[in-house]
């Protein structure tokens, strides 16, 4: 076909093309019924070939492949590359067998999270639902081909996208479509498929202990002539064709040229509001819904003061059973810190199912960031991390080491993660775009894990506070500003204090070990009420683990001298003295130095 013999489209031609399609796929799924020719393979459940050596990889591009105007089929062209990847991704086949594409994906329908993409039928590019798998196909076919692999089956394209197809590359073109005209593979020896969806890039790659004496040669079924992908016709786009007569035409949806921007929030916090009000500010919100005894009225603060145009969506199902469920493990030891895991688990699985395919860059809060990545939400998409937390391995290895100098605190041993969790988080972290946080010690960590993401630290947000006058009393006032825990540095707070005559506020509840402050002359504990900073000599947490110093702030904002760990994140602002966690000595020496001046 060329550009000059293209005719448009007749709607008898399409009724014809559909009626031979179906007889030609219920003739196939019967032969396949009685005599199938591949089987399907688990994916992810065999890591044998996890650490073999790369045989070939391929890198095609995601966003640049189509026309601007023609947009939305090229998101939706991505969507379902999101939906199929987990049916490829991590697959390892047995040398000599056979993977088919269509066995191995199965058929895509709408109910599996498939949309209306792309496809190339009769010299055009067509919306048609679970359209853009070809752009998977290709990528196998020619990853395959590089690694020496046999093409059982290939079927050619009659023409190629505009900005598809680079002129003398390696690249194999090969088209499928539903279910008889099919991609299939084999290989010598045994191999292991890798899928991944980069924010620009699919990316497949080949693993493999063996390597064929001698490749293959590729195999084209039905193509009639010799023609390359590069000197195919260019396929007209259904959306910037300008047939409008045709019964296909549809109308341009205007969505921008790059997509759109959505924020996934967990919790509200006025440093990621700022941020956010001055770098995404037409970005749309989804969070969850604040279950308070009156939650129908209006906040002064939050996350939705926002226009009424970008009213933000909150999934009331998940956001109701989080809140039941959290509150059923609150003061359970041990459980607490698994219940707020089960409840991000569930925003993140609410989230992921109203995003659409044209949400192209996301801003995501790190809580929601693992189960995200374990969904495949992030493939394809720009993410911008809201970084409010020392990545999880990072906090088990500073708990761990505590606990081997407290080992009878079991309170110190109450976060573990599921060992794949920690895994998607570090994955997820090492292809964000941008890492925004305040957070001093986070960033220095995070800067480690993902290098390549530009980093953007913001200043703590200091709240409204009166100054606060210092008594003259002859026992200095030390404020706790915390509850009394092992993991905000209650332990090492003890032992400083010994022998030193003064008095101890805890600012949230005792601990469960009546022994902890014997030896400290008055104890009192405020359980988070009343005007904690009354009459404070210093504010203090050496805490090990510590995401969120609001006291400290408040105490920083109110002129009271404040010692606190590096693990607090503080960044050492005026009126701060920082110290190592664990070091009982630099904080007794710290402690009096604060109260001295």
């Amino acid at each position: 076909m060329s550009v000059q013999a293209w005719q448009p489209p007749r709607r008898i031609d399409a009724i014809d093309f559909w009626l031979r399609s179906r007889l030609l796929a219920t003739a196939h799924a019967l032969r396949e019924t009685l005599r199938p020719s591949a089987r399907r393979w688990t994916a992810g459940t065999s890591h044998a070939l996890a650490d073999a050596p790369v045989l070939a990889q391929y890198r095609t591009p995601l966003w640049t492949d189509g026309r601007a105007d023609e947009f939305p089929l090229v998101a939706g062209k991505v969507q379902n590359l999101r939906v199929a990847r987990g049916a490829f991704d991590a697959v390892e086949v047995p040398a000599g067998e056979v993977l088919s594409f269509w066995r191995q994906l199965g058929r895509p329908g709408a109910w599996r999270g498939f949309v209306q993409g792309r496809e190339l039928r009769g010299g055009c590019v067509v919306p048609t639902l679970a359209g853009g798998l070809c752009q998977l196909s290709n990528a196998l076919a020619t990853v395959a081909s590089r690694a020496g692999f046999e093409l059982v089956e290939r079927h050619g394209h009659t023409a190629r996208i505009e900005q598809a197809g680079e002129p003398g590359s390696d690249a194999v073109d090969a088209t499928v479509f539903w279910n008889y005209i099919d991609l299939k593979v084999r290989a010598r020896h045994a191999w292991r498929l890798e899928v991944e969806l980069t924010g620009a890039e699919l990316v497949l790659r080949i693993r493999s202990r063996g390597a064929s004496s001698a490749p293959f040669v590729p195999v084209t079924m039905r193509r009639s002539n010799e023609e390359t992908a590069a000197a195919l016709p260019v396929a007209r786009g259904c959306l910037s064709c300008d047939q409008t007569a045709c019964f296909r035409h549809r109308p341009q949806v205007d969505v921008g040229p790059q997509g759109l921007t959505v924020a996934l929030l967990d919790a509200w916090t006025p440093e990621f509001a700022r941020y956010l009000r001055e770098e995404h500010p037409r970005a749309q919100r989804m969070q969850p819904v604040p279950m308070r005894l009156a939650f129908w009225r209006r906040p002064a603060t939050g996350w939705h003061r926002e226009p009424a145009a970008l009213a933000p969506q909150a999934p009331w199902t998940a956001s109701l059973r989080r809140a039941l469920w959290q509150r059923l493990w609150a003061r359970r030891a041990g459980r607490r810190q698994a219940s707020l895991i089960d409840g991000q688990r569930w925003l993140a699985q609410a989230f992921a199912a109203r995003l659409k395919p044209e949400h192209t860059h996301l801003v995501v809060e790190q809580s929601l960031l693992p189960h995200l990545q374990r969904l495949g939400a992030l493939d394809g998409r720009n993410v911008v991390v809201l970084a409010s937390a020392l990545p999880m391995a990072e906090i088990e290895r500073r708990l761990d080491e505590a606990s081997r100098r407290w080992p009878d605190d079991a309170t110190l041993r109450d976060f573990r993660a599921d060992p794949s969790l920690v895994r998607a988080e570090s994955m997820a972290l090492a292809r964000a775009s941008v890492i925004v946080t305040p957070h001093a010690e986070v960033a220095r960590q995070l800067a480690a894990l993902a290098p390549l993401a530009v980093l953007r630290k913001l200043e703590w947000a200091l709240p409204r506070a009166k100054t606060v006058a210092r008594t003259n009393s002859n026992l200095p006032l030390v404020v706790f500003a915390a509850s009394a825990l092992a993991r905000k540095g209650a332990r090492e707070l003890a032992a400083a204090l010994q022998g030193w005559p003064c008095r101890l506020r805890v600012l949230g509840s005792a601990s469960d070990d009546a022994r902890l402050w014997q030896g400290i002359g008055h104890v009192e504990h405020m359980n988070w009420r009343g005007d904690w900073l009354a009459g404070a000599d210093v504010v203090v947490l050496p805490a090990h683990v510590e995401h969120a110093p609001r006291a400290l702030l408040r105490a920083v904002a109110a002129g009271v001298p404040v010692v606190a760990s590096t693990a607090c994140g503080l960044g050492a602002p005026s009126g701060v003295r920082e110290i190592a966690p664990g070091d009982v000595e630099a904080l007794r020496t710290a402690l009096r130095a604060a109260c001295a001046s």
